[in-house]
């Protein structure tokens, strides 16, 4: 009887622009045909950057992945709004002439430190948030006037890198959830000129740059992008992976909790999850808790058997 084989780990894509976040699943499945492939944190059409492609097991792991800060540059267009918050949308709002020539680079500065933290954000109209079980950007092409709720959402740095109007370039590391069109059009609607975002590059999301990822524009696939699938363990940086053996690997498989050493309470208080790694194999995700001086670590994410501990 033959066995399918088990390909598991991810990949870093740099997004072309006008690709959909789903166009690049569609193309790497083509290089792992029968295994799951998905994407953590879409990336819209006209952007470009950094997108993580989990293929196999790893898939599992996309709520984790949530956690990790975001990092972008691009440029806000002040003077005008439109109804997309982005510049595939029709203009909503144009300021009145000269209004621009009042606005200086310190007062959108001064905006973005009112901007920065945890703030609260509407979601555009064009946007996948659900309204009565439906994505709100259908409502909206349909011509269909929605209210969406306001989410707290944290912003970490937001940066002006230049002002050559009417494009001010920033850079931004934002929490999951967070909208950087809502964002352009708040600050454009706080400064009386109104703005959308009009282009975006992701960097980075957690520790992996947009640098170390495979480029998808046209003429540069030389390289089978199998070639650079990464193992699903490396997903979690070294501070978030705790070492067990094939013994205690094998506990964690069938759903006990695990008692750690005393050194690994440090985990415990830095991190609201950990991975447990037998042989470069990520075992499992879970809790790690303070039990006297020892860490307790409860499984909520199970993976399938690891190679070396199946048959």
């Amino acid at each position: 009887m033959s066995t399918r084989e088990h390909i598991d780990g991810f990949v870093l894509v740099d997004k072309p622009v006008d690709w959909t976040s789903f166009d690049v699943v569609r193309w790497v499945r083509k290089a792992f045909p029968g295994s799951k492939v998905g994407h953590a944190g879409t990336l819209d059409p006209f952007a470009t950057g950094l997108l993580i492609l989990l293929v196999g097991r790893a898939t599992r792991l996309m709520q984790y992945l949530d956690e990790y800060h975001k990092s972008y540059e691009g440029s806000i267009r002040f003077g005008q709004a439109t109804d997309t918050c982005d510049p595939t949308g029709e203009v909503s709002f144009e300021a009145p002439a000269g209004a621009l020539e009042a606005l200086s680079a310190e007062t959108i500065e001064a905006s973005f430190v009112r901007w920065t933290g945890e703030v609260e954000q509407i979601p555009p109209a064009f946007s996948a948030v659900k309204v009565d079980g439906e994505r709100a950007y259908k409502k909206a092409r349909r011509g269909e006037e929605t209210e969406l709720e306001p989410r707290d959402v944290e912003i970490h740095r937001l940066e002006l890198l230049g002002w050559e109007p009417p494009l001010a370039r920033f850079r931004a590391e934002v929490g999951t959830g967070t909208y950087l069109r809502s964002l352009a059009r708040d600050v454009g609607e706080e400064l009386g000129v109104g703005g959308y975002l009009h282009d975006l590059r992701r960097t980075a999301i957690g520790s992996f740059p947009v640098e170390e990822a495979y480029p998808l524009a046209e003429s540069e696939r030389e390289r089978h992008i199998r070639d650079v699938l990464r193992p699903t363990a490396e997903l979690l940086p070294p501070s978030r992976r705790v070492e067990i053996t094939a013994a205690q690997a094998r506990r964690v498989m069938n759903g006990n909790e695990l008692r750690l050493p005393a050194e690994a309470v440090r985990y415990a208080e830095e991190h609201t999850f950990v991975g447990v790694v037998s042989r470069d194999e990520l075992v499992a995700i879970g809790r790690l808790v303070v039990v006297g001086q020892d860490g307790l670590f409860q499984p909520r994410t199970v993976l399938a058997v690891p190679r070396f501990l199946e048959g």
